[in-house]
């Protein structure tokens, strides 16, 4: 009798012991946001880039720059639209200059380097694997 209750107190605590651990994991996983620029809603005009979503672990910025002759090496900087830490949704970048239809420009995502909330020389490309986190988009 006794031995049967102990099993039960030790599988009683292995379920909680368990469920503990699964919510911590959860809750390290949602606190540790990737960081992506999704392509569903990405689309550029000759005045704006519009994208979905945009996920960054810390404030930063979307920056738009034109491309090299190659249409994948980014270029002068053209835009940039702040982003704060987590899930941005319906980002829009205005652009100072009028790409022509049909250019390749390059969305990335840049990390506030100097907390001055300004988009400057300090904040840099945020990376992932082996480059920045960045989508290509067509001028319609």
């Amino acid at each position: 009798m006794m031995s049967q209750k102990i099993m039960m107190t030790q599988k009683t605590m292995m379920k909680r012991v368990i469920a503990l651990t699964s919510a911590l994991t959860l809750g390290a996983l949602a606190a540790h946001a990737e960081n992506m620029i999704s392509t569903d809603g990405l689309k550029a005009s000759t005045s704006a880039v519009s994208v979905g979503s945009v996920t960054a672990e810390k404030d930063g910025y979307l920056v738009v720059h034109r491309t090299d002759f190659t249409g994948t090496l980014p270029g002068a900087v053209i835009g940039h639209a702040p982003v704060k830490a987590g899930e941005n949704a319906e980002v829009s970048v205005p652009l100072t200059e009028q790409p022509e239809a049909g250019a390749k420009l390059i969305v990335m995502l840049h990390a506030e380097g100097n907390n001055d909330t300004t988009f400057d020389a300090a904040d840099k490309p945020v990376t992932a694997g082996r480059g920045p986190v960045q989508q290509i988009v067509t001028v319609q």
